[in-house]
């Protein structure tokens, strides 16, 4: 038990208690928020979500569409004590669209309504432990160029010279890493904008036989940035890259074998080879999550109906239980 003067001297040492802070999880840290004026500031101090998120994920959503402009999230939680779901759908703003989320970096989510090709589609940014909100106005000009925006002024500005992207470039999924925005084509161009130096560059790519490039997955966890990419029909076997810190270029960190999981899923063969992704079976890689160890890092499938936990060093595997089927049981 901790002495008194102990107890006052972390209290007062902000160092020590962010340390203690970043160890807890999203939902106590949003039960410690009202605790004092103190605490308070120290967890929605914007340097402390980066810290806070580049911790090991504790879980991820998954979109389930309700018709055109509705939509369910249901939690897949990766930690030993599962616990419900931080939320099921998103109502911090009452948009008639409805709401989706685009993507989250360093504790932010950035938000749209459902009408994303409509010239009035409403963006927000959105922190969900502090619950705030922010509207952005996301009208870009016709080319091309890289806009910042500042939660501070609440404005946007350009950023460099406008520039020409690769053919097929999906702007919509950047993956943040490494202080860049990276894209991806499916012919093989790359961008990466630097935000420190706010300047474009190019990014290697591992050799392709053919054209096109099958990515089937392309994040970011734990501070490492990595790709995935599956050709031919027996999809079952592949490697997992990880990006050079200094851009240099892919190494292989992960081979893959699915075989063991298909033989205890035998709904995930199809019977047939997919026309659009040339595959045999059926499933989706939702996240490769890079532990402080390889021994603990881990892959995490979606399979018909299940979710599935793929240990890279013995090929172990379990299934997750989602929200909804907890609420099932």
């Amino acid at each position: 038990m901790l002495s008194s003067s102990s107890a006052d001297m972390i209290a007062t040492n902000d160092d020590i208690l962010t340390l203690i802070l970043l160890y807890l999880p999203l939902k106590s840290l949003l039960k410690f928020e009202p605790v004092s004026k103190h605490w308070l500031s120290l967890i929605t101090d914007p340097r402390f979500s980066p810290k806070h998120n580049s911790r090991t994920i504790s879980g991820f959503f998954v979109l389930r569409l309700l018709g055109q402009t509705k939509a369910e999230y249901y939690f897949i939680d990766l930690s030993p004590n599962p616990s419900r779901a931080p939320f099921r759908t998103l109502t911090f703003v009452d948009d008639p669209s409805g709401i989706r989320i685009l993507q989250s970096c360093n504790g932010l989510m950035l938000c749209c309504s459902f009408r994303a090709n409509h010239p009035e589609t409403n963006c927000y940014i959105y922190n969900p432990i502090t619950k705030q909100c922010t509207d952005c106005d996301a009208n870009l000009p016709d080319h091309y160029q890289i806009e910042i925006y500042s939660s501070r002024t609440g404005h946007w500005r350009p950023s460099g010279c406008t520039f020409a992207a690769p053919n097929n470039v999906q702007l919509k999924n950047g993956v943040f890493w490494n202080g860049a925005i990276n894209w991806l084509s499916d012919w093989g161009g790359t961008l990466c904008f630097d935000v420190e130096e706010e300047r474009i560059r190019d990014m290697p790519m591992p050799s392709v036989n053919g054209d096109v490039r099958l990515y089937r997955y392309f994040g970011e966890s734990g501070g490492h940035l990595h790709l995935i990419e599956i050709y031919g029909s027996d999809n079952l076997l592949f490697d997992v890259y990880e990006m050079e810190r200094d851009y240099s270029g892919w190494l292989v960190k992960y081979q893959v074998d699915l075989n063991p999981i298909a033989a205890a899923f035998p709904k995930m063969a199809r019977g047939y080879v997919d026309p659009i992704d040339l595959h045999s079976y059926a499933f989706s890689i939702l996240y490769v999550v890079h532990e402080e160890t390889d021994e603990d890092s881990f892959l995490v499938l979606h399979l018909p109906n299940k979710a599935v936990r793929y240990n890279f060093m013995d090929s172990s595997f379990c299934c997750y239980m989602t929200q909804e089927q907890s609420n099932m049981d």
